[in-house]
């Protein structure tokens, strides 16, 4: 029960971390620059999860394969199987980065027509996904991690990226680079974390 447990709570980790990021983001964003930004923070966490969708579903589908092989110590497999889905998983966010870069404003418009949000968000959006790829990595690594039966090391790397990393440069870095260093945070941490 114990292994179970393990492996699902390292999702509970990521999933506790982004929140807690969330919150670190909106309270730094209310005081900076207000409603507006908040409101284009939600619309650019709403873009995240369905563009991450697609690769939560091949590193999840990807882990029963790695964890099968690493268990018939088929090592070669298992090594072949994470390089191929941090591959399709680099290229996937790649492109959906070269997305975001060309179409924010579309991108944004799908969630809110308000045109101070639109600019607002659109100029946040190529922050925020900037250098997005590398989060294929963290989230490859995660769920190699999880597949070889030690969620331990995911978990201190989720807690690593999220905690360690983006919340405190949150705070940080908007003394450096005013209201645009709270989104930095984020390609900075994927970048480290990847």
């Amino acid at each position: 029960l114990w292994k179970v447990v393990r492996l699902g709570f390292c999702h509970f980790i990521m999933s506790f971390t982004n929140a807690a990021s969330q919150l670190a983001y909106n309270t730094a964003l209310r005081s900076m620059g207000g409603d507006v930004y908040i409101g284009a923070m939600t619309v650019i966490n709403s873009l995240r999860e369905v563009i991450t969708m697609p690769a939560n579903g091949i590193t999840g589908g990807a882990q029963p394969v790695l964890g099968y092989n690493y268990g018939a110590r088929a090592y070669d497999r298992v090594r072949q199987g994470a390089i191929c889905m941090a591959g399709i998983c680099t290229v996937y966010m790649l492109l959906a980065w070269g997305v975001v870069f060309l179409f924010p404003e579309a991108l944004i418009r799908f969630f809110n027509d308000d045109a101070e949000l639109v600019a607002v968000g659109a100029r946040l959006l190529h922050i925020y996904f900037f250098g997005f790829c590398f989060m294929a990595l963290q989230m490859s690594g995660q769920a190699v991690f999880t597949s070889l039966g030690k969620a331990g090391y995911a978990i201190f790397f989720s807690l690593f990226r999220k905690v360690g990393l983006v919340i405190p440069l949150i705070f940080l870095l908007p003394g450096f680079l005013g209201i645009d260093g709270v989104l930095w945070s984020e390609p900075i941490s994927n970048l480290i974390g990847g």
